[in-house]
């Protein structure tokens, strides 16, 4: 027998979930198919399943699964087939298969063999010709190219498992070697703006406008182009070398697809890693290029309110800008339009940091703007909107949001665990995340505040991203030290939650203490 879950209910959205859920074999009780129906209905509500359901924004539309039990078939051998080929995209039945079970196979446990019409093996012809039927049903009751997993047992094949070809697209082919460069941020021909990938649309429509008043003022930007060429075109030296004087650092960013992304190589390495990603000569490839740009610090500007009016101010940290993001920072801030709170910048870059925040507040709206310095040069890197704008500075620490709370204070000390889940890539930037995403030690948080007669004030390190997930059960914040313009703070601002940045109450105050938070007199 075989228990799986099935894709039915994907239909909602335009993703496959294929592999996230388990699926038991070989149950030969009752005993054993109890079990069996627990692993499997476990794994729907897995970690895994649930950020693969956050990402395609389904979690909240999907509470139930069907479970499928059917008969444990023996086969002689077993595979996979597309109604189109997996990586071109043309229109052709491609078939691959291992002998025996296929769970190697699509687990990559297995190397596969292609199944083809002439072969001499006749079961091979036969299980073809079966399969091709197939998948045309398949096709026809799914509206769309699909996949399928079949099993050939004593001269029959078995459809195991349809599901929809997501990531479906017709890409172009060439025989002879094709090349072509664009520039990241400029403007792209309509054609192929829209046969671009996602991942490179974000760069070109989201983040040119802020390149564009960057340019503005500093003419000189990193290398960023987009790549279209085929694998026989990375064979002409002529074209190496023009891919390459496109940058000028040591090292390059490749976003090459939708699961190669943000990969960092050095620049002389650069045609031999791009030559072995382009794994068909003939296909024209879409690749993002850029310049990767580590720096001395990070920065981030936007205007604030403070107690002497609006300000433009900049928080700057050497622990980089995702750490600023991601809580793990310690951090200073300045006011740009005060020269004596350089904080490492010369007099060239705060007003070069002054001039470009102020133009991108006048052309795109309430915006914070994340910033690199590199070699003594600043780099305006993307922006975001922002609905908050009061920060404060108090007398013995930083005020991260204002508010008035009284609660039980709650120490916080699992601070390893609590930063690795704040730097993890699936960490949400954009949302209060949920607190059971991340395991026993959330929950058992979450349970041991929901004990307590009044919403607690949270002790802890740093603003950690993944402390967002308890703002519903928390009245305030107190952090050791950190970064204002943090996830974080961009939440509890919005939440109306208080929170300061106070090394020397981060020191006085003990868990279990009674305290009140009172950001215009903190006591």
């Amino acid at each position: 027998m075989l228990l799986f879950v099935p894709p039915a209910w994907q239909k909602i959205c335009k993703k496959s979930f294929a592999g996230i859920y388990e699926s038991v074999l070989n149950v030969r009780s009752v005993s054993d198919l109890q079990e069996a129906i627990f692993i499997v209905l476990k794994s729907f509500y897995s970690l895994r399943a649930i950020m693969e359901k956050r990402d395609a924004n389904a979690d909240a539309a999907v509470s139930a699964v069907n479970i499928i039990v059917q008969r444990m078939v023996n086969p002689d051998f077993s595979g996979v087939a597309f109604s189109c080929h997996p990586l071109s995209g043309h229109e052709s039945l491609y078939v691959e298969y291992v002998p025996g079970l296929g769970e190697g196979l699509v687990s990559g446990e297995k190397e596969s063999l292609q199944l083809q019409i002439d072969s001499e093996d006749p079961r091979h012809r036969q299980a073809w010709q079966q399969i091709n039927g197939i998948i045309n049903s398949a096709r026809t009751l799914l509206n769309s190219h699909v996949d399928i997993e079949w099993a050939y047992q004593d001269g029959k094949v078995w459809l195991l498992q349809a599901r929809p070809v997501t990531n479906y697209a017709r890409v172009e082919c060439d025989n002879t070697p094709r090349a072509f460069f664009w520039p990241l941020y400029g403007d792209l021909p309509v054609k192929l703006a829209e046969t671009l990938p996602a991942y490179a649309i974000y760069f070109n429509q989201k983040r040119k406008p802020l390149i564009d008043i960057a340019r503005l003022h500093q003419k000189t930007q990193p290398g960023a182009i987009i790549l279209q060429a085929n694998r026989y075109a990375l064979e002409d030296f002529v074209l190496q070398q023009q891919l390459l004087d496109h940058f000028t650092g040591q090292y390059v960013v490749v976003d090459f697809s939708d699961a190669v992304r943000q990969l960092i190589v050095d620049k002389s390495t650069l045609v031999d890693q791009l030559t072995a990603l382009m794994s068909e000569g003939r296909r024209l490839y879409t690749v993002v290029l850029r310049d990767f740009i580590k720096g001395e610090c990070g920065l981030i500007t936007r205007k604030v309110q403070t107690p002497q009016g609006i300000k433009l101010v900049a928080e700057v940290s050497p622990d980089g800008l995702m750490a600023m993001n991601r809580g793990t920072a310690i951090s200073q801030i300045l006011t740009l339009d005060n020269p004596q709170q350089k904080a490492g910048l010369t007099e060239d870059n705060i007003s070069l940091l002054h001039r470009v925040t102020a133009d991108a507040l006048r052309a795109l709206g309430d915006v914070q703007i994340e910033w690199v310095l590199s070699g003594g040069q600043l780099y305006a890197l993307d922006y975001s909107a922002v609905t908050d704008t009061q920060l404060v500075f108090s007398a013995n620490g930083r005020v991260m949001s204002q508010g008035y709370a009284r609660g039980q204070v709650y120490l916080i000390t699992e601070t390893e665990e609590i930063e690795s889940y704040s730097i993890a890539p699936s960490m949400s930037l954009t949302e209060v995340p949920d607190a059971s995403v991340y395991g026993d030690l959330f929950s058992t948080m979450v349970q041991e505040m929901e004990k307590l007669p009044f919403p607690p004030i949270v002790l802890a390190r740093r603003p950690y991203a993944a402390l967002a997930s308890l703002i519903p059960w928390v009245a305030g914040f107190i952090f050791e030290k950190g970064s204002l313009l943090s996830h974080l703070g961009i939440l509890l601002r919005e939440k109306k939650l208080p929170a300061v940045c106070d090394e020397q109450l981060f020191k006085q105050i003990k868990h279990g203490d009674i305290f009140v938070l009172d950001t215009n007199s903190t006591r």
